[in-house]
């Protein structure tokens, strides 16, 4: 159901975990500018938290709150005749002609999900501020538009007790019986957060596969590198399930990017600018090129920018880097790995001396899995391969990091690519 009367925001049918300084900043920020910029990666609550602002300030807006999502819109024709149709003006089929709707109204509109619509979206904004003195827009999308005088309000994943509080609430919402307690599942849910990186519908999503898992086995599942399956039929499509979430991020890429991009998910971590570069320059960009595009992925919400000692830092997003590692030639995977792997965590182990020195001393069976690891195959898909049960390669995976002192797949496929 819609609001009527003053607007028509969509109904929130499930709560809203975290985000509640986002929410206070942006109704801060919309007091004092005509524009705010939701923007953040796929999936991470920015469509909630742009409905939520606009439904606590919608009573200083008496020309109403409006709502358009625009996911499916292409070209500035089909958005101009959304926003006119969602304004109740659907005889209003320029930017002007919205403009003049609005003149006299003390309204504000919401348009969801722009990223695919930066310039269309930026153009009719510009109509709206200058001829529509009165009115005050909100856009989401993973870049905002390119605007003077914009607020851009940045959503965060959450935290990890917001996240398994969000994965508990979703959960006995399929499975009555679901308790946080017991069977170490807190532990398995915590890791399940940690492991989509807090994204709330990567949660949402992981959370609705406890019809037919437990949380450890979906745990697991996650370990292994395996998808989700799809989600809910009422989600957009591009919200059914993770991977079609981060491929949309992906096409609305360029080359440069997505070259950058798959090149900087062999980091299992932070990176700092200069490793970021040093990485973009050995996969293939031109040196002048290579910052740039960085901050083309920064922009575009691929790469997260966050606080780091001595300066900013940057992480991929983990479905993000799992995309990445898929798309990357696995080659220039294993020479990226060999060098960069491990440029922020600790160092990976040199192959080749005695075990007492702490050296890695792989029977042939273990080395067999490490080197398929290094391929970017599951422990399914290596059982498969070596016709063993996924088991005991789950117990030679766990003997590969335990003899080499290793804390990933990440660095196993280092230290391999190290040897050859």
């Amino acid at each position: 159901m819609a609001e009527r009367g003053r607007g028509n925001l969509p109904a929130e049918f499930t709560s809203m975990i975290g985000h509640a300084a986002e929410v206070a900043e942006g109704l801060r920020s919309l007091a004092r500018t005509r524009l705010l910029a939701v923007t953040g990666p796929g999936g991470v609550g920015k469509s909630r938290v742009a409905v939520r602002v606009a439904r606590h300030a919608r009573r200083r807006f008496p020309g109403g709150t409006w709502y358009a999502e625009l996911s499916a819109v292409t070209g500035e024709p089909a958005l101009t005749a959304r926003v006119a149709a969602a304004i109740g003006r659907p005889q209003a089929r320029t930017p002007e002609g919205i403009a003049a709707a609005l003149r006299e109204r003390r309204a504000l509109v919401v348009l969801d999900t722009c990223e695919h619509l930066t310039g269309p979206v930026a153009r009719l904004a510009e109509v709206l501020l200058r001829r529509a003195p009165h009115a005050k827009i909100v856009v989401t999308g993973r870049q905002p538009p390119d605007l003077a005088g914009q607020h851009v309000l940045y959503v965060r994943p959450l935290a990890e007790a917001d996240a398994v509080t969000l994965f508990a609430e979703r959960a006995a919402a399929v499975d009555p019986d679901f308790s946080l307690s017991g069977g170490g599942t807190r532990a398995a849910v915590a890791e399940i957060c940690r492991n989509l990186d807090g994204l709330p519908l990567a949660i949402e999503l992981a959370a609705a596969c406890l019809r037919s898992l437990t949380a450890p086995e979906l745990r697991d599942r996650l370990r292994d590198r395996r998808p989700l399956p799809a989600g809910t039929t009422s989600a957009l499509p591009r919200q059914r399930d993770l991977r079609a979430m981060v491929e949309w991020s992906h096409a609305l890429c360029g080359a440069e990017q997505r070259t950058l991009w798959a090149a900087l998910s062999v980091v299992d971590g932070g990176f700092e600018q200069e490793t970021a570069e040093a990485i973009g320059i050995e996969a293939g960009l031109p040196r002048v090129r290579a910052a740039v595009v960085l901050g083309d992925l920064v922009a575009r919400s691929v790469v997260l920018r966050e606080p780091a000692p001595g300066g900013a830092g940057y992480r991929l997003l983990r479905p993000y880097r799992q995309v990445g590692l898929e798309l990357l030639e696995a080659r220039a995977r294993r020479r990226l790995t060999a060098r960069y792997g491990a440029a922020t965590a600790a160092p990976v182990p040199a192959p080749g001396s005695r075990p007492e020195a702490g050296d890695v001393v792989l029977s042939p069976r273990e080395l067999q899995v490490a080197k398929l690891i290094t391929e970017g195959l599951t422990n399914l898909e290596i059982a498969g391969r070596l016709v063993i049960s996924k088991r005991t390669v789950d117990a030679h995976v766990r003997n590969i990091l335990a003899k080499g002192h290793l804390t990933s797949r990440t660095h196993v496929a280092a230290w391999v690519a190290s040897s050859d």
